[in-house]
């Protein structure tokens, strides 16, 4: 127990010994671990994004003249069924003619003599599902329904929506990876420096017939230490991001998006943090005593 002890004592002293040097790591692993912590919240959020985009999403289906309001009620409860919808709401005809007098200040009925608006419907899609959502296979489903007349829709909008989506979404995890790498290079660096300073003590320490883990326990110890710093850091500042963010959201923007920050993705950056600084340090004092 006391050589534990002695070994711990070593290892803060190390850090402290280096302050500069640490310091630059500290700094360094932070801004790195904040940018991997942004991507995970980033990657967390993005889906609400999607769902808030996706419930704008709107497909206007328009009947032909002669389907009455019982005929397009048996159609909409068929296109409710496409994968992909998440609900279909029926326009009837007395319904249009209310919407166009609000839109246009117009009764059509009384300026033509008849009501030559069709039967419509709106269809809502499904704003939940995780993959992409391909619009073009429902619209082909609604038109095989039969009785249509015209369909309007966004589109180009939603397939660019989607897209873009999917593009971020795939390249989180590389983005991720190259961080991580960078992570473990700063570490692997910071003790590496701090073991060539005290190259001598090492080779006495060797001669005098100490273990190869009685050397590098210490310096496991500082690198560990300085990934904890830096992880304890990076928890208070991804909560103010987060809740800087949505204060401008709710502030200067129309969006009806609250941002949330899981808790999990700190503990995630932890236990990263503490596997890559144990390794970065471990590989770096068994390179110097090869």
């Amino acid at each position: 127990m006391d050589k534990f002890l002695y070994l711990v004592t070593e290892g803060i002293k190390n850090t402290w010994r280096h302050k500069m040097t640490t310091l630059t790591a500290i700094f360094s692993l932070f801004i790195a671990l904040y940018i991997v912590g942004l991507m995970a919240t980033a990657g967390n959020n993005t889906h609400k994004l999607l769902h808030y985009l996706r419930s704008k999403y709107k497909i206007e289906v328009f009947f032909k003249q002669g389907v009455s309001n019982e005929e397009a009620v048996g159609m909409i409860h068929s296109i409710k069924q496409i994968d992909g919808v998440r609900n279909a709401t029926i326009i009837e005809k007395e319904d249009a003619v209310r919407i166009f007098k609000d839109q246009f200040g117009e009764n059509i009925v009384d300026l033509l003599g008849y009501n030559p608006l069709p039967v419509s419907a709106v269809v809502n899609l499904d704003r939940n599902r995780r993959d992409r959502l391909r619009v073009e296979p429902i619209i082909k489903q609604i038109r095989a329904i039969g009785q249509v007349e015209e369909i309007r829709y966004q589109g180009n909008l939603i397939s660019k929506i989607e897209r873009n989506y999917k593009r971020v979404i795939d390249q989180l995890p590389y983005l991720s990876g190259i961080i991580i790498l960078v992570t473990v290079l700063i570490i692997y660096n910071t003790i590496k420096l701090s073991v060539y300073s005290r190259r001598d003590l090492i080779k006495t320490l060797q001669l005098i017939g100490a273990t190869r883990t009685f050397i590098k326990l210490p310096f496991i110890i500082e690198g560990v230490l300085i990934g904890l710093i830096s992880v304890i850091f990076v928890f208070p500042a991804l909560i103010i991001t987060v809740e800087g963010l949505n204060y401008i959201i709710s502030n200067f923007s129309s969006l009806g998006l609250k941002l949330s920050f899981d808790p999990f993705v700190w503990i995630w950056l932890f236990l990263m943090v503490m596997a890559i600084t144990t390794l970065g340090s471990y590989r770096a004092a068994s390179g110097f005593l090869k």
